[in-house]
């Protein structure tokens, strides 16, 4: 008897292990789904500072517009400027210009004819003479009477805004510009605390113009600002330099898609750090919690492992066969319950082994089972399933030429291989007919796939007794050959006897149909016949038809079939040859006599069909001497019970 593992210790141990890692496992998956809103919370928190510091930033450039644009129409609105840009008095207006916008802090103003034609430009002097650099925007001008846009100056991003000179129709037109600078990015800084870069987005690409960044970071800022630009309308999140980013792209005054953006960016990891605190208390109360669960989980296990031990040691009496084993002290508990539980059990296991005693008289142990378990009707039960039967060819003369001891062995290592074949496949062997046996692939137990598993039962009975010849040669046996007769019908599956002898088997045409496939073997020479219905049930097999036979007392004939092998494991040169002996088939079948003899006579030579062309000469013989009728079907009467 093998030793006994101590129940409770094993149990106490696996209690303790189940609520430590159920706990484990609750306080991971609430880790993880914290740490996941503590990650969106951050995230959307930085995203909307972003976007809180875009809009400030936005009226800030409204409010510098509205500002500039205020200052230029004083500017506009003297009379003696009106006068001087009326006169093109260049002194004057250059004096005026220049006074003017060191008052409002502009970093530069110029004066534009109606033409669009630059007159003079205190921050490009070389455009005097030119056009206006930006017509867009001063074809806005002309088209509101005012016009406020961000543009590139030398390429450093500027707010310009475009005010007429009225005297009192439009004369000329005043572009006053503001440089956006890094003091303005900084500013900006300070009050969204989110780092500020101006970048310009051109059909020539991205250019960075203004950053708050340090120099060590910048370099990571250009390869991210495409991608920033292209989905940080509503924020996205960026790596830089081995740090995650949030960051937000906001278009300033300027054209749709392209133009001067900025782009707000606020480190991750800042915006997380007032969540660290929350997740270390998370960390220690998980560590608390993992405590009392430990020790009181210890506690629970010590409480049901005792009494289970108890039942261990009385179920290891009952193993030995002492059923005379009682349990004190049961509780009121599920444990108590357990144990008089127990108890019924033990006074129950008598009769259960009286019942099968009773049934032990069934062959087949898996029939027991199913009888122990109420799910065979004594009475029988119809059933789908495939017969069997195996013979061994020749056995009765091989036994005259043996001794009865050498018969035995013979036969006996013969059936052992049948037998483990059958039952690896899921058969049951119903009885052992002298030298053959008959299986069942169906019943008792019904499973998907019976008659694929009886097909390859078969062609493994023929491989493994046909390895059995080197074996039987050093006994001084002679090597032995089966027939297998299969067919797959609805039967009667039951027990039939008497009281005292029970046997469990399977009745019905279909059976009888299989036992006399079984002797056709002999007739064809093929190690295997099965019927149409195990054809037709299974797949995956290369099929050889052999005949069409009509079973005495039935009128409808049965097409016979030996299964050559797998597909894909028959040779090419057989596929051949099976193709020409289908094409034959069907040439005797409509009556081409000549066609049929052609076909015959190539197949005659070839190993396997040399007795199954001579039975269909026989068959030709006959039937060019006396034709058949119109009601022919082609099929061999099977005389013979």
């Amino acid at each position: 008897m093998t030793s006994t593992p101590r129940a409770g210790g094993r149990l106490q141990d696996r209690i303790v292990v189940f609520f430590v890692v159920l706990l484990m496992a609750v306080q991971l998956v609430s880790f993880v789904l914290i740490r996941y809103a503590i990650d969106q919370t951050a995230q959307n928190t930085l995203r909307e500072e972003l976007r809180v510091g875009a809009r400030i930033f936005q009226r800030l450039l409204q409010q510098n517009s509205q500002r500039l644009v205020e200052s230029t129409v004083v500017l506009t609105s003297d009379f003696g400027f009106r006068e001087a840009v009326a006169s093109r008095d260049r002194p004057t207006i250059i004096s005026v210009l220049t006074n003017h916008s060191a008052r409002i802090n502009a970093t530069g103003v110029a004066l534009l004819g109606l033409d669009g034609i630059v007159v003079t430009d205190t921050l490009q002097s070389a455009n005097e003479g030119k056009p206006y650099p930006e017509p867009g925007i001063l074809a806005l001008a002309a088209s509101v009477g005012r016009a406020s846009a961000m543009r590139l100056i030398d390429g450093r991003p500027f707010q310009s805004v475009i005010v007429p000179v009225l005297a009192p129709q439009p004369i000329a037109w005043v572009s006053m510009d503001f440089l956006v600078d890094e003091v303005t990015a900084r500013d900006l800084k300070n009050l969204s605390s989110a780092d500020v870069s101006f970048v310009n987005v051109s059909e020539r690409g991205i250019e960075l113009l203004v950053t708050t960044l340090p120099a060590s970071r910048r370099g990571d800022l250009a390869p991210q600002a495409r991608v920033i630009v292209g989905e940080g309308l509503d924020g996205t999140r960026v790596a830089m330099g081995g740090e995650d980013y949030e960051a937000l792209a906001t278009l300033l005054e300027g054209g749709r898609g392209r133009g001067i953006y900025t782009i707000l960016q606020r480190s991750v990891e800042e915006g997380l750090a007032p969540y660290k605190a929350l997740e270390a208390a998370l960390f220690i109360i998980a560590g608390l919690s993992l405590a009392v669960t430990l020790v009181g989980s210890i506690r629970i296990a010590q409480r049901i492992t005792r009494p289970v031990t108890q039942l261990a040691e009385a179920a290891r009496e009952v193993e030995r066969g002492n059923y005379d084993v009682r349990l004190d002290g049961h509780g009121r508990d599920e444990i108590g319950a357990l144990a008089t539980a127990f108890e019924g059990m033990v006074r129950g296991l008598n009769e259960r082994n009286r019942m099968r005693d009773v049934l032990g008289k069934v062959a087949s142990s898996e029939v027991v089972t199913q009888l122990m378990e109420g799910r065979i009707e004594l009475g029988g039960a119809e059933v789908e399933a495939t017969v069997m039967f195996t013979d061994m060819r020749n056995f009765t003369t091989i036994a005259e030429s043996l001794p009865p001891q050498h018969s035995l062995q013979l036969l006996n290592r013969v059936l052992t291989e049948v037998s483990e074949v059958i039952e690896s496949h899921g058969g049951v062997v119903d009885k052992y007919l002298g030298d053959g046996a008959m299986a069942v692939f169906g019943a008792p137990i019904t499973r998907e796939g019976d008659a694929q598993r009886a097909v390859m039962a078969a062609l493994e009975i023929q491989t493994r007794v046909a390895a059995l010849g080197p074996e039987l040669a050093k006994r001084g046996l002679p090597g032995a050959q089966l027939g297998v007769g299969m067919n797959t019908a609805r039967m009667i599956a039951g027990t039939i006897g008497s009281p005292s002898r029970l046997n469990y088997t399977v009745l019905g045409d279909g059976v009888n149909l299989a036992a006399r496939l079984e002797g056709l073997t002999k007739r064809y020479h093929v190690p295997i016949v099965a019927g149409s219905n195990t054809r037709a049930s299974v797949s995956g097999f290369v099929w050889r038809e052999l005949d069409k036979v009509r079973v005495r007392g039935k009128t409808v004939a049965e097409r016979i079939y030996e299964p050559l092998g797998r597909e894909g494991e028959v040779p090419a040169g057989e596929l051949a040859r099976l193709a020409q002996w289908h094409a034959a088939l069907e040439a005797f079948r409509s009556r081409n006599w000549h066609r049929t003899h052609a076909y015959l006579g190539v197949l005659a030579d070839h190993p396997g069909y040399g007795r199954i062309v001579s039975i269909y000469a026989g068959y030709l013989r006959e039937l060019e001497a006396r034709p058949p009728g119109d009601d022919w079907d082609a099929a061999f009467t099977l005389y013979d019970k």
